[in-house]
């Protein structure tokens, strides 16, 4: 059970280069200017704040899926909402109050929960 929440935490830290790519694809062929340069920019943004992630994953993705395992009340959704809930916490906190930085902090928490019950899901199917 540790090696498989190992892995899908590990798989969960790669929301940030996702979405900094997803991102700097769109505001590279979107806006005026050097493309490379906007797309790194908003890259190395997203990679930046993982520190959000990660904290999320610590303090509210892993226990809570681990509390409502110990009760065989697994619930993706619920799962889902404490990565934005955590996210939405801890970019306030840290980093923005407001503004499209704080969004993107708190989507990228919740597509890191995702991807952590996605690797929970293939390693059980394996």
């Amino acid at each position: 059970m540790k090696h498989q929440l190992a892995k899908s935490v590990a798989l969960s830290l790669l929301s940030p280069v996702i979405i900094g790519s997803m991102l700097g694809i769109y505001y590279a062929l979107t806006m005026r200017g050097d493309a490379v340069s906007i797309f790194l920019g908003l890259l190395m943004t997203a990679v930046a704040n993982a520190h959000i992630v990660g904290l999320t994953m610590a303090a509210f993705v892993v226990p809570g899926y681990l509390l409502m395992f110990k009760y065989s009340k697994v619930n993706y959704s619920g799962v889902l909402t404490l990565g934005l809930l955590g996210g939405a916490i801890f970019s306030y906190l840290l980093s923005a109050t407001t503004g499209e930085i704080f969004l993107i902090n708190s989507v990228m928490s919740g597509f890191a929960a995702g991807l952590f019950l996605f690797g929970l899901r293939k390693s059980v199917q394996s």
